[in-house]
């Protein structure tokens, strides 16, 4: 059955704050030293009136889609003027779980079922790290980030990559943004270094424990001369695809019988090939609603980056 494709939604609106706008290119992450993660979020006032107090509550999850959400973070927006935007922010702590294993030996159900067990874990308390963080900033004589929560510090959801061993400079994961009751997601793997005139695995988790669904695909946005294609991984042996396994078909319903899937990303860029940006919308049938997982693929970027087949 084919998907009749839905956009995903671009803006939230609160209810009380009807001029209250945010858009998914406005939620930001990264890395910083000690482990910590900054997240930015800028909320404006697209309104005719001046907006009331208000707060905006943060959620995060592992790299993906449809993934279950854990509270990061609630930050509050003062009033703002009519046009007048105000950015937001709060550090977290990035977890390094001890690694499962080599990428080509572990089986996608050991990195699913590791994933559900963190994501019931109490948040930790405080990292050593966010106090190095404040004492380097005080050495060079700069400020905490404006409107960063002073709450305890928040603990980010594990990469996938460090499950594997292969962890990278910047966080991959989810961050959701509630204004009133509505909200808004970015999920990205930002400056993932990819292999020219290789085929590079990426990886991402669709759905949640327990929650049978089925998830519909495509591709949107590589230039015309690099290949790619998805694979349900979940019940493999390994994560790696060869050239003899079936990609899935695009906008195709796949049965999520065990509630989380694991999908592989399969590119090949060409012998010469600058950054690539790409997305993978992920529409849920039970409701109808597209996701969107964004990889920046950069052949220049820092850290082991993809696999490489």
């Amino acid at each position: 059955m084919t998907v009749v494709e839905k956009a995903p939604e671009v803006q939230i609106r609160s209810q009380s704050n009807t001029g209250l706008i945010l858009d998914p290119k406005d939620i930001t992450f990264e890395d910083l030293i000690g482990d910590t993660v900054i997240v930015r979020v800028k909320v404006r006032n697209a309104g005719e009136q001046r907006s009331s107090p208000t707060r905006v509550r943060l959620e995060s999850a592992p790299f993906g889609a449809f993934v279950p959400w854990r509270r990061l973070a609630v930050l509050p927006v003062p009033p703002l003027e009519p046009g007048e935007s105000r950015e937001l922010s709060v550090v977290g702590t990035r977890p390094h779980p001890t690694p499962l294993g080599d990428f080509d030996r572990v089986p996608p159900m050991s990195v699913l079922t590791a994933l559900s067990a963190s994501s019931d874990e109490p948040a930790p308390r405080p990292a050593t790290g966010f106090a190095a963080l404040l004492d380097l900033m005080r050495k060079q004589g700069t400020s905490r980030p404006a409107n960063y929560s002073t709450v305890k510090q928040p603990v980010l959801p594990s990469d996938l990559w460090d499950l594997l061993g292969r962890g990278q400079p910047h966080w991959a994961g989810n961050i959701n943004v509630f204004v009133g009751n509505r909200a808004v997601e970015r999920h990205i793997a930002k400056a993932l270094r990819i292999y020219p005139g290789r085929t590079n695995l990426a990886m991402f988790v669709v759905g949640g424990p327990g929650k049978r669904d089925a998830y519909a695909f495509e591709l949107v946005g590589l230039e015309s001369d690099w290949n790619a294609a998805l694979h349900d991984v979940t019940g493999a042996k390994t994560l790696v695809v060869g050239s003899s396994d079936e990609p899935v078909q695009e906008r195709q319903w796949v049965d999520a019988a065990r509630g989380m899937m694991l999908v592989a990303l399969a590119v090949r860029p060409p012998e010469t090939c600058d950054e690539g940006k790409l997305e993978v919308h992920v529409t849920r049938r039970s409701c109808g609603r597209t996701a969107m997982v964004e990889f920046n693929l950069d052949p220049t970027a820092q850290g082991a980056g993809c696999y490489v087949v």
